[in-house]
């Protein structure tokens, strides 16, 4: 009877423990994990702020500063033709032709002497050369022609133009890529000069094309009849001009060269010195000196070569039968053969 006792006393105890077992339990779910709502918030001082677009370093190089010295680019450099590289001396602005004279107004227009070689209406002209017509090279490098030259449709086309010559079957133009183009007869082959590169002076013969090249070569075509082309030994020249069967480069130490036809003393320039400009007529040939004063050797027969008293000169311009020259203040003077007025200049 004691061992069922005890064995009744042993159940309830253990019915007792796991009864009690999830009372605890039941007591313990009070004490819950804390919420969301009882979890630390970080206040606003406690978010780290992100460094504004003014605290981020910038990782591009720093626009250098221009230099003071550093000064606008000039309008001129702007136009689409380029200037071209020639002599300070060699204005283009006055031309002597066989029987006028022409040259080129501050305001851009064009002033003759003798006949009406060059219509009124034109303006914005940079350049001029002349013979028996004239032909003007405006500012935005297209060619206009007046009087008797020939191909002028031709002429009339060019672009890009930055020097011209004429004689008086053809007229020669250089491009600002250093190409050249030439309009006229072609009996003798003096338009031949498509293959002709790196140009930086152009003169126009009676037949024969000439261009100076940048490293002081001349490049020739058409016409050899009086040995005008033999100047392949030339070298350092930094201008040409040429006559009707002549043509005279200039050196870089200011001295002269020339080849072709010297029945009249034309190419007699061998002694000439500190010259800094060249103008060859069809029997003459005319220098300027650094000290604006001008020589002359040649046909003489209307005083075309009397130049000895001339002083302030910055340009000169040898035609057929007369000289043309520029001072430095502006004004012209002229000698030689004034049978069609082309030597009233002084007004």
């Amino acid at each position: 009877m004691k061992k069922l006792v005890g064995a009744v006393l042993v159940v309830l105890l253990i019915w007792s423990l796991c009864m009690a077992i999830p009372v605890r339990a039941t007591e313990s779910t009070e004490f819950t994990v804390p919420t969301l709502e009882t979890e630390p918030v970080p206040t606003e001082e406690t978010i780290p702020t992100l460094p504004t677009l003014e605290t981020i370093p910038s990782t591009e190089p720093e626009e250098s500063p221009v230099k003071p010295e550093m000064e606008p680019v000039p309008e001129e450099t702007e136009a689409t033709v380029p200037e071209e590289p020639e002599s300070p001396w060699k204005t283009g602005k006055i031309a002597a032709g066989a029987y006028h004279s022409a040259w080129i107004r501050e305001d851009g227009t064009v002033g003759t002497a003798s006949a009406d070689r060059v219509p009124n209406q034109w303006r914005g002209i940079r350049q001029i050369a002349a013979y028996l017509g004239t032909v003007g090279l405006k500012e935005d490098g297209t060619v206009v022609a007046a009087g008797e030259v020939r191909d002028k449709d031709n002429i009339g086309a060019w672009r890009d133009i930055v020097d011209i010559d004429a004689n008086e079957n053809n007229t020669i133009g250089l491009t600002s890529q250093g190409t050249v183009v030439v309009a006229g007869y072609n009996t003798y082959g003096q338009c031949d000069v498509s293959s002709w590169q790196n140009v930086v002076d152009v003169a126009m013969g009676y037949r024969t094309a000439y261009g100076l090249t940048e490293d002081g070569k001349v490049l020739t075509a058409g016409s050899n009849s009086a040995g005008q082309r033999n100047v392949d030994s030339w070298s350092d020249i930094t201008a040409i001009s040429a006559g009707n069967y002549h043509v005279v480069g200039l050196k870089a130490d200011g001295t002269v060269v020339a080849r072709g036809r010297n029945e009249s003393g034309q190419c007699d320039v061998e002694f000439w010195e500190d010259i800094v400009a060249i103008s060859a007529g069809p029997s003459h040939t005319v220098g300027l000196r650094s000290d604006g004063t001008v020589i002359a050797t040649g046909a003489n027969k209307y005083g075309q070569c009397s130049v000895g008293g001339w002083t302030d000169i910055v340009a000169v311009s040898a035609g057929m039968y007369h000289t043309l020259g520029l001072r430095s203040d502006g004004t012209l003077v002229a000698v030689g053969s004034n049978g069609w007025g082309q030597c009233v200049v002084n007004n």
